[in-house]
């Protein structure tokens, strides 16, 4: 006896019996039989299934330790408290919760074709997922405002870490309006199979498709293609002032000088403060890209699925999948962007793991804060060698 799923595993099935004798009932099995069945089919057995779980558990340990290291970095050194790093640990923030309440029922619900956790669970997930993409793609474009005035019209505004903390609060305020129809009309809904079970359950949308297919595509536009439409031209712009216009000690590249007086000084704070942001911007820059990189398989799934009727094969199935983990694998890859690209977060990392090392000493907490203190007084003292 064979249960046969149909191809998009909808709510049709269909059922043969490979037996000669009669059919008990209608579908020609035991209810024990059919209910094993449904389990080995949703049972990962593919190698490819087996391979995302394994991506998906690594994307959870390393988002959650390195979103958190981004937090407690900044926390502690209080010279890191500055404009750029609010928005970064606004990030962080996001992509942690992200890592941590939707990436585990949604990996899940992927391998398993079955949503197991209710219809209020349904909601809050799914809208939590949404709220955090929101608040990520908006504090990335919210940041590269922020350092577009700063290089580029260093007079026409003044960045304070008040104006941070009330644009992050607008910034979530945004994403959680954008989702809101999420947390409304998702629900659960059960296939229409021979016995009541959870299994093969979805999550989805009660209204109409054509009311999904404009929310989708409203999701794209405002979420993907008009906040990166204004960071390339922002970070265009930036490379334009940081690169080909090097003019040490304008007041656009490199603003007032304390060392008024000695322009062999001045000149080489000037040429300091352009590497600096040079290697900010280069590192801001990075995370958009990856960030767009990473959204962009999502995003045009979607809209071939809205617009032309993307069919349900096993191949568009993967790349499905695939697209979802890569979402999920942002969250995790910008603290390593940090590591690789800031001394100052990767000087933070260390010492957090130092003090790890160290919790049996009592004094544990006095070597975090001395060994912080040294580096940066080292810094500081090779800083003041150089003006000599």
């Amino acid at each position: 006896m064979n249960l046969i799923p149909t191809e998009d595993m909808g709510e049709n099935w269909t059922y043969s019996n490979s037996s000669s004798g009669r059919c008990t009932n209608e579908y020609c099995v035991s209810d024990e039989d059919y209910l094993s069945m449904i389990e080995d089919y949703i049972f990962p057995s593919s190698t490819y299934e087996w391979i995302l779980i394994f991506l998906h558990i690594t994307v959870f340990l390393v988002g959650l330790i390195g979103n958190a290291l981004v937090s407690v970095s900044v926390y502690r050194n209080h010279s890191m408290r500055t404009v750029t790093n609010y928005f970064i640990v606004n990030l962080a923030v996001a992509d942690f919760l992200v890592i941590l309440i939707c990436l585990p029922p949604t990996v899940l619900w992927d391998v398993t074709k079955t949503w197991f956790f209710g219809s209020i669970t349904c909601k809050l997930v799914l809208y939590l997922q949404n709220v955090s993409v929101g608040v990520s793609v908006l504090t990335l474009t919210f940041i590269s405002v922020d350092r577009w005035y700063a290089i580029c019209h260093p007079l026409s505004f003044k960045s304070t870490p008040s104006r941070a903390k009330s644009s992050i609060f607008l910034i979530w305020s945004i994403a959680i309006l954008i989702a809101l129809p999420e947390a409304i009309v998702l629900d659960t809904r059960k296939k229409t199979l021979p016995v009541d079970i959870v299994y093969l359950t979805d999550c989805t949308h009660t209204w109409s498709e054509n009311s999904v297919r404009i929310y989708q595509l409203f999701l794209i536009l405002v979420l993907y293609v008009a906040p990166f439409s204004l960071m390339a031209y922002t970070y265009y712009q930036i490379t334009r002032v940081l690169w080909n216009k090097n003019i040490p000690g304008s007041a656009r590249t490199c603003g007032n000088s304390t060392f008024v007086g000695r322009s062999a000084v001045r000149s080489t704070t000037c040429e300091s403060q352009i590497r600096s942001r040079r290697k900010a911007s280069k590192m801001l820059i990075a995370v958009v890209v990856m960030f767009s990189l990473c959204y962009f398989p999502v995003h045009l799934i979607n809209l071939l699925r809205y617009t032309v009727g993307l069919p349900q094969t096993p191949a568009t199935t993967v790349v499905s999948l695939l697209s979802h983990w890569l979402c999920y694998a942002n969250s995790a890859i910008n603290p390593i962007i940090y590591n690789i690209m800031n001394g100052k977060f990767r000087q933070e990392f260390k010492n957090t793991f130092t003090c790890q090392c160290w919790k049996k000493n009592s004094r544990a907490s006095y070597f975090c804060k001395y060994t912080s203190t040294v580096s940066h007084s080292d810094k500081r003292i090779h800083e003041l060698a150089n003006f000599s």
